[in-house]
């Protein structure tokens, strides 16, 4: 229950895999009601697929989710009471009102998991192990033009007021000083659109763009234009039948992408972060290879005035990548069944800095997931891991849970 949004998300992942579409929304209505928590100890250690529990949401807890359709509307909320460090928080983790017309268009007042950019560890532009944040989002059916079918998105939002300045960017220490300057923004109003096109059944390629803008400093004054902040991604996925049958595998399917500048006012791909995935898919079981590399940055910025210090950070919202636009990945992913008809997912990756980078960290990460139904819901848990090598010091350790026990009313 807790991660069910970004559940969701990977599923369309793999229906795409698999060439076939994603299964509506059911009309039935639902009621859960839940038990769990999550946390996270040590270095930063991130969900992946997450949405943001054990770092951006802590505490043990109760938790309520439900869902009504009718008519073309539709609602859904999920809604925890958590007790953390003494305590008591209420979250909204993730709301939707939403209309479909029969064509396909769908408005919605929402907040929950959006990934843009398929990679294995949420999306490279947007991404699921964050905290989702709220929006009012549109989407267009797919129409046939010409050379495809072609749908879009379009949303515009507001994140956090207080955003936290993750530790992995390289001038953590001037945005801090600039933050004790009075020079952060909070507040910021994000928008994003995403094309998407369909040529034939094989190939689907996409486009998106994200501009960070708004926002207010300490003292309430309005955000500076100078301050917007903008980010870009081309995508093209491709099916491949021949892979899959020589593999036995009931679906394959390759994913290239490109995004790049996220902290400059300019909509450009350079510097550019490129990802390059593999996907198979068998009866029960999937295997996901994927390798993400991640130019530098050399020149650090000089904040002389107010600006989103967090930047593109997933320490608290739902942008760029799990372990931080600078990272270097290698990740392998398997989904696979578990005993008493469960199914689990064990994810590990080698994360490394670029090789210009001053400071040059290596990271271990290791994340295991499983859910089961029962007789009255469902009990589920994912657990991570990760070890943190600096050159010239010592090792460091971090791990991050979340557990559920979810009890189906109706």
């Amino acid at each position: 229950m807790l991660q069910d949004g970004a559940t969701a998300l990977r599923q369309a992942r793999l229906d795409w895999t698999l060439g076939q579409p994603p299964p509506g929304p059911s009309t039935m209505p639902s009621f859960e009601v839940g038990l769990g928590g999550a946390g996270s100890e040590g270095a930063y250690t991130p969900l992946v697929g997450g949405e943001g529990f054990g770092v951006g949401t802590r505490g043990w807890g109760l938790g309520l989710q439900g869902r009504y359709v009718r008519e073309g509307w539709s609602f859904s909320a999920t809604a925890l009471a958590l007790r953390d460090h003494g305590r008591t928080l209420g979250v909204l983790q993730r709301a939707a009102l939403a209309y479909q017309t029969e064509s396909g268009w769908r408005l919605a007042l929402e907040q929950a998991p959006l990934a843009w950019g398929a990679g294995l560890n949420g999306g490279d532009l947007l991404g699921d192990s964050a905290r989702p944040f709220p929006r009012l989002s549109l989407g267009t059916p797919s129409l046939e033009l010409p050379f495809g079918r072609w749908r879009a998105e379009v949303f515009a939002g507001r994140l956090e007021a207080h955003p936290t300045i993750p530790a992995w960017i390289p001038d953590n220490e001037a945005r801090r000083s600039a933050e004790t300057a009075g020079f952060g923004l909070g507040n910021p109003v994000l928008r994003g659109a995403l094309l998407r096109a369909s040529f034939g059944p094989l190939v689907e390629g996409s486009l998106g763009a994200l501009a960070l803008s708004g926002g207010e400093d300490q003292g309430g004054r309005p955000a500076p234009a100078t301050a917007t902040r903008r980010a870009a991604l081309v995508e093209l996925r491709v099916r491949m039948p021949a892979l899959a049958r020589v593999t036995g595998a009931r679906g394959a399917s390759f994913t290239l992408s490109r995004s790049g500048a996220p902290d400059s006012p300019a909509l450009s791909l350079v510097p550019a972060r490129n990802l390059g995935g593999l996907h198979l898919v068998w009866e029960g079981w999937d295997l996901g290879l994927e390798y993400a590399n991640s130019a530098h940055s050399p020149t650090p910025a000089d904040f002389l005035q107010p600006a989103h210090l967090a930047g593109f950070s997933t320490r608290g919202d739902a942008l760029g990548p799990a372990f931080g636009r600078e990272a270097i990945t290698r990740t392998v992913e398997l989904g696979l069944p578990l005993f008493l008809e469960g199914q689990g997912r064990l994810r590990a990756l080698r994360i490394t800095a670029p090789a210009d980078a001053t400071l040059r960290p290596s990271s271990w990460f290791l994340q295991a997931e499983g859910q089961w139904r029962t007789p009255t819901g469902r009990v589920g848990a994912s657990v991570a891991s990760r070890r943190d090598q600096f050159q010239g010091s010592g090792v460091r350790w971090g791990w991050t849970f979340s557990l559920f026990q979810a009890f189906r009313v109706f």
